[in-house]
């Protein structure tokens, strides 16, 4: 009988002790739970405030630690020193996770997702000097490194846009691409590893005047230079929306008009091949003439109007060129001849298509670049 009820007593006592230590345990991850978004928005502000040239901050972190995941919410990207009226980078909300397909491949490896992200490239007047902002001085694939320990296997944005501003300029210029939607797949090379491009990637985005962007190619971002295989359609841009634009850097302005963007772009190795074909159709450029006030905008109006006239395509009604690029990324260099020449050949041989001419090939550098 005593026995047993020392057994008894023992038992409870152990369980008394393993309850209170769940307790301990259960306090312990209660408070690392409620600490560690502070913890982890600390770290993200410092790592964005180390990137050069630039500072950063977030407003908070949410952990999903279910899916392996956090996000982060507000985040800006300030270039310092210049007193630009627009952050560099505003983003509502990024999202990090472990991408789970990835592990039937037998690779760790995680995804990035900006939703509401907006990017404003600007030039500007600061301390009565022109300042710039283009995020070309520094490195963005450090902090992403920071903030994603696995490596990325799959990017993409959401509902984004691309500003173009020049506070500079009269009229100023204010253009964006809107509603920009993004995709990069198999950045880490998860699928396979023996293709030169494995990762898709594919863009579209609309424009002031109605435009629509689309993008789509191949890619390898595993390199320092990432090599590409990229096909562009820009159509549907209505050329009055663009005044403000043309006025400032080209001094005309659209009464109607409407205009297209075709490309193809291949990188190997930092060098580039491509073509740029610009085509622009049913013009008409406002008249001045009436204008007493505006002689040389009514000169220059006669004669850009005389060019664009003489140089279209009659039965198309169109203005076209093909700009060929080549080079070094830090060097690309367009030929002006040849571009002068399509000119010749847009109005008076054979009408440019309104299309990407397929002529590019990443195979074809490739080759070129081995013999």
């Amino acid at each position: 009988m005593w026995p047993l009820k020392n057994n008894y007593i023992q038992m409870k006592r152990s369980v008394k002790r393993s309850v209170k230590i769940l307790l301990i345990v259960v306090v312990i991850l209660v408070a690392i739970r409620i600490y560690l978004p502070f913890w982890v928005t600390d770290y993200v502000n410092k790592v964005l405030d180390g990137v050069p040239g630039y500072s950063g901050s977030i407003e908070d972190v949410d952990l999903h630690l279910y899916r392996g995941a956090y996000r982060i919410h507000k985040l800006k990207m300030v270039k310092t020193g210049e007193g630009l009226p627009e952050p560099f980078l505003d983003i509502d909300v990024i999202d990090l996770s472990v991408q789970w397909d990835a592990l039937f491949d037998g690779r760790l490896v995680g995804e990035v997702s900006l939703v509401d992200a907006k990017a404003n490239f600007i030039t500007s007047v600061s301390n009565e000097s022109e300042a710039e902002q283009t995020g070309g001085e520094a490195d963005w694939t450090e902090p992403i490194k920071e903030l994603m320990p696995l490596e990325i296997n799959r990017f993409s944005v959401h509902n984004g846009k691309i500003a173009f501003k020049d506070y500079t300029a009269e009229p100023k210029v204010d253009i964006s691409l809107d509603s920009l939607t993004l995709n990069a797949t198999n950045l880490s090379n998860v699928e396979n590893k023996e293709v030169e491009l494995p990762s898709d990637v594919r863009a579209t985005a609309t424009s002031i005047g109605g435009g629509r962007l689309d993008m789509m190619g191949k890619a390898n971002l595993l390199k320092k230079i990432p090599d590409l295989d990229l096909e562009v359609q820009f159509e549907g841009v209505s050329l009055p929306a663009l005044n403000d634009f043309t006025q400032a850097y080209a001094k005309l302005d659209f009464e109607k008009g409407v205009f297209n963007l075709y490309s193809e772009l291949a990188v190997s190795d930092g060098i580039l091949t491509g073509y740029v074909k610009p085509v622009l159709t049913d013009i008409k450029l406002i008249d001045f003439s009436e204008d007493k006030k505006k002689p040389l905008e009514m000169a220059w109006e006669a004669v850009s109007g005389l060019i664009l006239e003489l140089f279209e395509n009659q039965p198309k009604d169109q203005f076209a060129t093909k700009i060929p690029m080549q080079g070094d990324l830090n060097n690309v260099k367009s030929a002006v001849w040849p571009t002068i020449g399509n000119i010749f050949k847009n109005a008076f041989i054979q009408a440019f298509k309104k299309k990407t001419d397929d002529s590019v090939s990443f195979d074809d550098l490739k080759k070129s670049q081995d013999d």
